[in-house]
């Protein structure tokens, strides 16, 4: 549903879409939008400022029988009002599951108090437990002490506090050291990087990371060498890890997409070798590593293939809807990486079968989807896309010159951003582009 928002930090109405309802049997996306705090974030069309919506949450996940509803005291709702609209939430889960999946459980469903306690509850269905989570917590708590304490100190808590240093603890310091990197602060990131630095040699974890590090950096400088990851320099490495099993495994991560045929003949090729030389364990340990990749391989072509199942109905929901734009607009949470290749994968073939209406409605479809995008995107933004699309330096100039109001220095720290994530793809051109965009931004920036 739809609510109105003002924003509090430039006063702008707006209208913004917002769920109470994460039943995960028909849309396991809302779940996902939860845990990664994306859900009910309301951002200003005019100045780009964002937050949480403040809302009452139903959650039921039928495959672990867990119905519960959160109501933040922000509402301001007293014991009666409050117990009416649980009976209320209720009723419309209720109402909206078909009388044969209705349950025992969803009778009662289970109140809670706290927003912290709803995201526990829906983390235990993941496998990760409140204890999990206060080990992160208690390790966040580590790694924030160890970034700024003496040489002394920081052995001291390395030799006592050892265990907590493991493969989560050194995923959360490149979490932070990559965050510190982005924002260019040599102040936060150099210690940071020394402290990684010292875990990798003084605790096993680390010496166990920097092995993966190692083996990994060989794999990438050869398939660097050879202009691309082949199925030849993939089987060579694994091979040559085979009785590694972490680095198989981090070898594997980077190099699905390479594990085709010709791959996995190689493997068979030296498993026979081994036999041969009367290497049994050898070639039973590899054997076994073919296994798991080959099931591996299959679990991610279904989960493809079901991700892009479930793209391509939200599409033609959206095709055969009445009001289009409506229906978009109901679903831009359901607009990812695998609904745009659908949709051109779909007007790719309408054109290529013929069907000319179907392609002209596909095509209004990519118009609508363009302009919600843009109505979504802060002017100083959309101004920025234009400049960069505009054909010509009259273009240009008359675009600026229209929208003086919008140059600022936050706008050419933009630019500055977009070449560094550019460049290292090497489109020159591009960066060539924004380069004389910030000098013409520059040079009509608003005199103070």
């Amino acid at each position: 549903m739809y609510t109105q928002v003002t924003c509090p930090n430039c006063g702008t109405p707006y209208t913004a879409e917002i769920h109470q309802l994460i039943d995960v049997g028909r849309n396991p996306e809302l779940k996902e939008r939860l845990l990664s705090g994306q859900l009910n974030v309301a951002s200003c069309p005019s100045c780009g400022a964002s937050g949480q919506l403040s809302s009452a949450l139903v959650y039921h996940d039928p495959a672990h029988e867990l119905f519960m509803i959160f109501v933040p005291q922000e509402l301001n709702l007293d014991q009666v009002q409050r117990e009416e609209y649980i009976g209320q939430l209720t009723r419309q889960v209720m109402d909206a599951t078909p009388p044969e999946q209705r349950r025992g459980y969803m009778l009662q469903p289970m109140t809670i108090l706290t927003m912290q306690s709803f995201l526990e509850k829906v983390l235990e269905t993941e496998g990760i437990t409140k204890e999990m989570i206060e080990r992160q917590q208690k390790q966040a708590e580590l790694l924030n002490t160890l970034a700024t304490a003496d040489t002394d100190v920081a052995d001291y808590l390395i030799k006592e506090r050892g265990s907590e240093i493991d493969e989560t603890f050194f995923a959360m310091l490149k979490s932070y050291i990559d965050t510190a990197a982005e924002m260019n602060d040599n102040n936060i990131l150099l210690p940071l990087v020394n402290l990684q630095a010292k875990l990798m040699t003084e605790t096993p974890a680390g010496r166990e990371v920097e092995r993966r590090q190692i083996a990994l950096h060989a794999l990438n400088r050869d398939a660097k060498a050879a202009g691309g990851l082949t199925s030849q320099i993939l089987a060579d490495h694994l091979i040559k890890n085979q009785k590694d099993p972490a680095i198989v495994e981090a070898i594997a991560q980077v190099g699905l997409a390479g594990m085709n045929y010709d791959f996995f003949t190689r493997l068979s090729v030296e498993i026979d070798r081994l036999e041969e030389a009367g290497d049994t364990l050898d070639a039973e340990n590899l054997a076994g590593i073919r296994s798991d990749l080959l099931e591996l391989q299959e679990q991610v072509q279904a989960q493809t293939q079901q991700i892009l199942g479930t793209a391509k109905q939200t599409l033609e929901t959206i095709l055969e809807a009445e009001d289009m734009e409506m229906a978009l607009r109901e679903r831009m949470d359901q607009v990812d990486d695998a609904f745009m290749y659908v949709l051109a994968a779909e007007q790719s073939h309408a054109e290529e079968d013929g069907q000319g209406e179907r392609a002209a409605r596909i095509n209004e479809l990519r118009g609508l989807l363009v302009a919600q995008i843009e109505g979504q995107t802060p002017p100083e933004l959309r101004l920025l896309n234009n400049l960069v699309r505009a054909e010509s330096d009259a273009e240009i100039e008359q675009l600026i010159a229209e929208n003086q109001d919008l140059l600022s220095p936050d706008l050419i720290k933009v630019v500055d951003a977009l070449q560094d994530q550019i460049r290292p793809s090497g489109q020159q051109e591009m960066i060539d582009r924004l380069g004389r965009l910030k000098a013409l931004i520059t040079s009509n920036l608003p005199q103070a």
